[in-house]
């Protein structure tokens, strides 16, 4: 499975995956956008079939296929290549930081408390 937002579906790359986000903010507010990392380079079909299963009744809800990350951002190490892919669309420090992390503080810290 490819991430459907991306334009160039399995050629997509970093930047691609950057431009989707720039589009989503300009729908919603950079406040209201975050990125995450959860990553899951390393798990065999057995974690796929555990996560696509539901858990009271056991049956199929889903079959993601294969999980293919764009180019340039295929593994966790490198998730720095996003931040770079964001300057190079000109981004601010400040929006950076609200993106890759700080908006989701805020989201927290409303659900939990301070």
């Amino acid at each position: 499975m490819f991430p459907p937002f991306l334009k160039k579906g399995p050629s997509s790359t970093v930047d691609d995956f950057v431009e989707a986000i720039e589009y989503v903010i300009d729908i919603c507010g950079e406040k209201n956008v975050g990125i995450g990392t959860d990553f899951t380079q390393g798990y065999g079909r057995p974690f796929f079939d555990w996560i696509t299963h539901d858990k009271g009744y056991g049956r199929k809800l889903t079959d993601f296929g294969d999980v293919i990350n764009p180019e340039g951002i295929r593994t966790i190490g490198e998730w720095p290549n996003i931040t770079a892919a964001m300057e190079r669309r000109g981004w601010k420090a400040s929006r950076i930081e609200q993106v890759i992390g700080g908006n989701w503080l805020t989201t927290l810290k409303a659900v939990w408390g301070e």
